[in-house]
């Protein structure tokens, strides 16, 4: 039993060792055309076809989340999106799982070839990770892990992006869920090994990120110029946990009481 437990640990470390190993392999190695009509667009050969369509979106993704999320970015031009023709060469480059069809860094926007099997979604994805970028641009890594908990970042995102994320899972099916006791906790801060997932709440991803986006939707609605003072507020530097005393007069708990109160039955 003792070589046992011994064991898990050991395997956990090989395979981080491994994935790493991935992650440096690909950035060191992939190549990338950039597209001639936009700069920050760079795609694998192949997915110029790709490519073409993010450029197209990205000035007004960009202008949606400006407007939406009550600032400019923080640096336009240092933002890339990288296309890959390769759904493992997206997660190794990304570090996200493969099954995934967006993830992003501070600056950085992957999307995989898996998007050509939705490019209905192809606006909403690129969206909800811009809506990632431009609160990390301005927060830093360490605040926005630290900081800024999970369900907020991705609930934003989901709520600007129309729903990207929750997939087919309907705002009544989430409310009907979060009635029945499975839901998430809506927590005050991040956590320094990184944000809580679906998984730490017994979850299907796209009825967390459902609940989520319908939480961040009911704080803009029923206080918008709190929501704009106090996402503004997050964005600058104010504590998570602090900043919706100050605008809303109430906790996030609080208010996530207020909010399972309107979807009673």
């Amino acid at each position: 039993m003792r070589k046992a437990l011994i064991a898990v640990p050991i395997l956990l470390l090989v395979g981080c060792l491994l994935a790493y190993a991935k992650f440096v392999y690909a950035r060191l190695a992939y190549n990338f055309i950039v597209l001639p009509e936009n700069g920050q667009i760079l795609y694998e050969s192949g997915a110029e076809d790709l490519a073409k369509l993010a450029a197209a979106e990205l000035p007004a993704g960009m202008g949606k989340i400006e407007r939406l999320q009550n600032l400019p970015f923080k640096d336009r031009k240092a933002i890339k999106v990288y296309i890959f023709n390769d759904r493992n060469h997206y997660a190794n480059f990304s570090n996200a799982p493969a099954v995934t069809l967006g993830s992003s860094t501070t600056d950085e926007v992957y999307l995989s070839e898996k998007l050509r099997e939705t490019t209905d979604a192809f606006s909403s994805i690129l969206i909800h990770e811009l809506s990632h970028i431009h609160i990390r641009q301005y927060t830093g890594t360490f605040k926005y892990i630290k900081d800024i908990p999970g369900w907020f970042l991705e609930g934003l995102a989901v709520s600007v992006s129309s729903g990207e994320g929750a997939g087919d899972v309907t705002a009544e099916q989430a409310q009907a869920a979060i009635r029945g006791g499975m839901r998430f906790e809506p927590d005050d801060s991040g956590r320094i090994i990184g944000p809580k997932t679906a998984h730490n709440y017994g979850l299907e991803p796209r009825m967390y990120y459902r609940q989520a986006g319908l939480f961040v939707d009911y704080l803009r609605k029923v206080n918008p110029q709190a929501f704009e003072a106090a996402l503004v507020g997050v964005i600058n530097g104010i504590s998570f946990r602090e900043v919706w005393p100050t605008y809303y007069g109430r906790t996030i708990l609080e208010l996530w009481q207020s909010f399972e109160r309107t979807i009673q039955a």
